[in-house]
């Protein structure tokens, strides 16, 4: 035990070693950083480390605060050595109260806010999440301010955000000597300056008093300024909403620091990038922060059931989150992600579930019924962003489904996967109190159809394991066999292998049985399983196929196998059957028909290929077949919502190169 002490401690001596030779050699910020990262790897330590993180802000503040130990605290973020919110944290206890002494100091602080407090995704869904929420807690002394005793790591993120943002708040208050007009006549934040006034030298010699009034007056502008992005930002406003709805008396402080501001600070008043009247409507109102939010007023718009209809603790304004999250994810004119949506769902349903302390059949079903708003909204617009049908479909179907895998799958959640699969089935079941959510869009009605003839023929004892139903017209269907988008998201999860086909005898799923089986359906109509036993690619069978969407992996590999090594001619119809419904209409498989085109967006150079020219040249029909298929705003944000932009632009410029 000791010697492994020892050991810990000799690698933070070596931390402490590296930097201040570096620091005295001058040494470059990226090499010094690249130097720390392989030392600490080599010694076993795991990143990003919270104590390197307090090794470094300890070394800096105040002993030595110049400008090249910032910028090894810089690439230090970038290179995630250290977590960017725990450092905030740390900054927190000792800027705050020195940015009078250090006005630099404090502005690099408040940028680190905005380059970093925003990336809650990556932190939920990084290393070492709960070890460095629980450390911004020890740092921060929320069991004491809060009083919550035993909080998860979700509620801790919104303990944070509202930290952050009171103390800036607490500080321009100060600033403007306003603080003496609040109820306490103090901050519960260590916002107070104890440095004397004539002791300002902020390391800097040379800077004269003026120059030093000027930038803290600047820094009190960006506080208030910054106050106002975490409202206006699409996350931290959901999170802030989160604690106005469950911190109430500590909200109510807030607010009143927040009229006083409003009322009497002339830092406020020269903005030009926020109004007074502009902070009093983002924090006067729920339902005004979040239409903000959304661009677009979710409340009039979404139709939120009432709560009696809803069962156990689920109430849905407790999930007015999800409906935010989504509606800005589809919205077309918002920036495309570069990472897996899914992921950060699961993230966001983890928070939400741990914050409002419920079950996973309630969180499931606040999820469920988010999506079914949203693709009912595209289906009668009734004005707000411009989305794409089949773009809310994905998210439903596909997104929110994966989404819901992880947690079911995610063995690191305490209640056992079988209590999980359990909470997932009641909240599918209890979607039936929600018959005009699930009604589906024209567009897929067919396919909402042909997924409940497939239960109802199932429990009269017909196979549908060969393709019967792919081959199988409107007038084949048996009588009362409509679909809904339910019937969609159950074969999604027996697709995953998370339901069986008991779900087929839920009650309810089905409205009536089939009494009578098509025995006359037409063999002339080629679909998949023709593709499957041995059938050529014939111009009736890729029309057929284009249009109906692969049901399974083996038919996608099999595609595949034809676009990498069949004819000129087959390559360029598998392409275009790849790009086709499969893609748009293929939920059940969509992320990896996502990552097959992407393969195929980067060719191989062929065996025997000797020419001097690019390799590509040949292959140019194909490709052209794959980028005009892949062409439509609706599929960029399907490939963006699985995390595949950053990859398929990579094949394309690999491809060029």
């Amino acid at each position: 035990m000791a010697a492994a002490v020892n050991q810990k401690q000799r690698v933070w001596n070596g931390v402490l070693e590296l930097t201040m030779a570096a620091q005295e050699r001058g040494t470059d910020p990226l090499i010094w950083a690249t130097q720390l990262s392989s030392s600490l790897t080599a010694a076993g330590v795991s990143m990003p480390s919270v104590e390197v993180a307090e090794l470094l802000v300890s070394h800096i503040c105040w002993s030595n605060n110049i400008p090249i130990t910032w910028k090894f605290l810089e690439k230090a973020l970038i290179l995630r050595i250290v977590p960017p919110l725990f450092v905030i944290a740390l900054l927190s206890t000792r800027v705050i109260s020195s940015r009078r002494r250090y006005p630099v100091a404090y502005r690099l602080y408040m940028e680190f806010i905005k380059r970093y407090a925003y990336s809650l995704p990556s932190l939920i869904n990084g290393p070492n999440y709960k070890k460095i929420m629980e450390s911004i807690s020890d740092v921060l002394d929320f069991r004491q301010i809060f009083e919550v005793q035993s909080p998860g790591p979700g509620h801790l993120v919104v303990e944070f955000i509202f930290s952050i943002v009171w103390a800036l708040l607490d500080a321009s208050l100060d600033d403007e000597g306003l603080m003496e007009h609040t109820f306490e006549n103090k901050s519960r934040w260590p916002i107070k300056s104890q440095d004397m006034e004539i002791d300002c030298l902020d390391g800097y010699e040379g800077k004269k008093a003026e120059h030093r009034a000027a930038l803290s007056k600047m820094n009190a502008l960006m506080a208030i300024e910054l106050i106002g992005d975490f409202f206006l930002n699409t996350m931290t406003s959901r999170i802030l909403y989160l604690a106005r709805r469950n911190m109430l008396m500590h909200w109510d402080r807030f607010i009143q620091h927040i009229r006083l501001l409003i009322a009497k600070s002339e830092s406020l008043r020269n903005s030009k990038n926020i109004s007074p009247e502009k902070l009093l409507q983002l924090t006067s109102g729920t339902n005004k922060v979040m239409s903000r939010a959304c661009k677009m007023d979710i409340v009039k718009t979404i139709h939120i059931p009432s709560a009696g209809k809803c069962n156990g603790t689920f109430r849905s304004t407790l999930w007015l989150p999800f409906d935010l999250y989504l509606e800005d994810t589809v919205n077309i004119g918002s920036c495309l992600q570069t990472t897996n949506v899914a992921e950060s769902l699961t993230g966001l349903v983890k928070v939400l579930q741990a914050l409002n302390q419920t079950t996973w059949q309630d969180a499931f079903h606040g999820l469920w019924t988010a999506a079914l708003r949203l693709v009912q909204r595209e289906r009668n617009p009734i004005g707000g962003p411009v989305h794409s049908l089949d773009t809310c479909l994905c998210m439903l179907l596909s997104i929110v489904t994966l989404s819901i895998v992880n947690i079911v799958e995610d063995e690191e959640i305490t209640e056992s996967l079988e209590k999980r699969r359990e909470d997932l089935v009641s909240s599918l079941q209890h979607l039936d109190d929600f018959e005009e959510l699930l009604t589906p869009p024209p567009s897929v009605s067919a396919l909402a159809n042909q997924a409940a003839a497939k239960a109802m023929m199932f429990l009269s004892g017909v196979s549908v394991g060969s393709g019967h139903l792919n081959n199988m017209s409107l007038n084949d269907m048996p009588v009362n066999c409509s679909g809904n988008l339910r019937h969609l998201i159950v074969e999604g999860f027996i697709a995953r292998n998370v339901l069986d086909t008991s779900a087929y005898l839920w009650p309810g799923y089905l409205k009536s049985r089939c009494n009578q089986i098509p025995r006359n359906i037409s063999g002339q109509m080629p679909g998949w399983s023709s593709l499957m036993k041995g059938s050529p690619l014939t111009p009736p069978m890729i029309s057929a196929l284009v249009s109906t969407p692969a049901t399974s992996l083996a038919e996608l590999e099999r595609m595949y196998e034809i676009a990498v090594s069949g004819t000129d001619d087959e390559k360029i119809s598998a392409a275009t059957l790849l790009c086709g419904s499969s893609l748009c209409h293929g939920w059940n498989i969509q992320e990896h028909t996502c990552l097959l085109i992407t393969k195929l967006l980067s060719p191989a150079v062929p065996t025997k290929f000797t020419g001097s020219e690019s390799h590509l040249i040949g292959y140019a029909p194909f490709l052209n077949a794959l980028l005009v298929g892949l062409s439509s705003a609706d599929y960029i944000q399907i490939f963006s919502f699985h995390g595949l932009v950053g990859s398929s632009t990579c094949s394309c410029i690999d491809a060029n190169l």
